[in-house]
């Protein structure tokens, strides 16, 4: 019985005690207890290693002042004897020091008073401000397919909270999803030229802006690029054949002749050297020569042949000729004379082995309303060739027989022993008549796909130019006809006065 009574004592003592805090603690009053303090509640932003004073007077002398943060002691005026916290220091009226201010002592710090007129409480703040830190998912580097999807996960802490950022190459970028400090960049890898340095940045305006980042590579299918489509030799001769291929991982390259592999060994080798290229952004790309030489080319050796490069993501091929035939013919400069039913010519190719023979092509454009659809068909000359010291041949001829005043187009190809060089650019020229017409033969050699609309309206102007040429000398022709007839009356009047 007397255990139970002691029992009961006791838990009275507790709740008094407890009741006594809460009614301490109690905040319904903040009105009438900030109209006792001298003191306003404030909220101090700072930086790290800074020294912050909470102040904490009363308008009246007090018994006790104690400080605590959060649900943390830190002092108590009543109790010098309990250690403070480091950094921590009581000033005499109240306020409360912290030296040296670290990230932990980011808070709400209470300041209590006991004094005549009761038991007031005030509130502060601490909020000590960080600069931005990030982590980035995946880092260093990562290599990805295209046709891939890559998620780039970028987290950042810091006071006040970050705003991060993106960029590619020093380009910005779009995230697809946020969630707080937590950030993710989705991008589908389309072309390599997506690849290089992609940023995560975060910036609060505390201190420098924080950076991380993953460098992207590409995989790609190798690419393949012929500097030189057709190789012009002759038998015995050495002969290079190249292709550049760029690949993503690294390729294997395989020279193939009329579709079946080319044997290595003391007819031909195979040589590669890297290309030194820009290699600021895609250094990891495979850049390299891939050289074939035949050492003395045989009538066999002529023909088509298939620079084939192959990864582990794809193939492609690029194709080479090996050919003793001329080089296409080139038109050049004439500076002779022109007549309204002639026309001179001069052309250039060059060919290891002696031509044989030209074979000259032109054609008559209608000057009425002139199209593509309504040419005429070619007239072809065969036209035998000069002999010549050296390689290069020059040929000179003289077109008679054409219209005056008419507009013509002219192709010429090279034969020699290999065959048929391939045709000529296709050069455009103009005939005179009674009025000058300009000569278009040598001002600029055109490719015969050249676009449609320039083609009409260049043959339109043409053909205004000639309307109008036959229009005046028709004018002309009347007027004269008129002059000599009105002499002749004159001159029969004269007689048969």
């Amino acid at each position: 019985m007397l255990f139970g009574k002691c029992s009961f004592v006791w838990c009275m003592c507790v709740g008094v005690i407890l009741g006594l805090v809460q009614a301490e603690l109690d905040f319904n009053n903040d009105l009438a207890n900030s109209q006792k303090f001298k003191s306003i509640p404030t909220t101090v932003k700072t930086y790290e290693n800074d020294t912050v004073l909470l102040p904490c007077t009363l308008n009246t002398p007090f018994r006790y002042v104690r400080w605590h943060r959060d649900d943390v002691p830190l002092v108590d005026s009543r109790h010098p004897e309990i250690p403070k916290p480091d950094r921590i220091m009581l000033w005499p009226n109240g306020s409360l020091q912290v030296a040296n201010v670290q990230s932990s002592d980011t808070g709400d710090y209470y300041c209590e008073m006991n004094s005549d007129s009761g038991h007031v409480v005030q509130q502060h703040a601490i909020e000590v401000q960080l600069a931005p830190q990030l982590l980035i998912e995946p880092s260093d580097f990562t290599e990805q397919r295209i046709g891939a999807t890559l998620e780039v996960v970028c987290e950042a802490q810091g006071v006040p909270q970050p705003v991060i950022s993106w960029r590619l190459n020093g380009n910005p970028l779009h995230a697809q999803t946020s969630t707080g400090n937590r950030q993710s960049l989705v991008l589908e890898i389309k072309s390599r030229n997506q690849a290089g340095l992609i940023e995560c940045l975060a910036s609060n305006g505390v201190g420098d802006t924080a950076v991380g980042s993953v460098y992207l590579h590409v995989l790609f299918t190798p690419e393949v690029s012929v500097s030189q489509p057709v190789v012009y030799s002759k038998l015995g001769a050495r002969a290079h054949l190249e292709c550049i291929v760029e690949a993503a991982p690294s390729a294997t390259v395989k020279w193939f002749h009329h579709g079946l592999p080319v044997v290595l060994g003391a007819h031909s080798s195979s040589h590669e050297s890297e290309v030194q290229a820009n290699r600021s952004v895609d250094h990891y790309v495979n850049a390299v020569r891939h050289l074939l030489v035949v050492k003395s080319v045989r009538n066999a050796d002529m023909g088509q042949y298939e620079c084939r490069a192959s990864n582990q993501i794809g193939s492609k091929s690029g194709s080479v000729e090996l050919t003793g035939r001329p080089m296409p013919c080139l038109f050049k400069i004439n500076p002779g004379t022109q007549s309204s039913t002639s026309h001179g010519l001069v052309w250039q190719t060059e060919s290891l082995l002696p031509i044989m023979e030209f074979k000259l092509k032109f054609r008559q454009i209608p000057s009425n309303n002139a199209t593509r659809s309504v040419k005429t068909n070619w007239t072809e000359l065969t036209i035998p060739a000069q002999a010549t010291n050296g390689l290069i041949y020059i040929t000179t001829y003289t077109l008679h027989g054409l219209q005056p005043a008419s507009l013509y187009e002219v192709s010429v190809l090279a034969r020699n022993s290999f065959g048929w060089s391939d045709n000529s650019k296709i050069v455009r020229f103009a005939t005179g008549g009674e009025v000058e017409l300009p000569n278009y033969s040598t001002e600029s050699e055109l490719q015969e796909d050249f676009a449609d609309e320039d083609f009409h309206n260049e043959i339109t102007q043409r053909s205004e130019v000639l309307s109008a040429s036959m229009m005046y000398n028709s004018a002309c022709c009347h007027y004269m006809s008129l002059l000599i007839y009105s002499l002749c009356l004159i001159k029969l009047f004269i007689v048969l006065s």
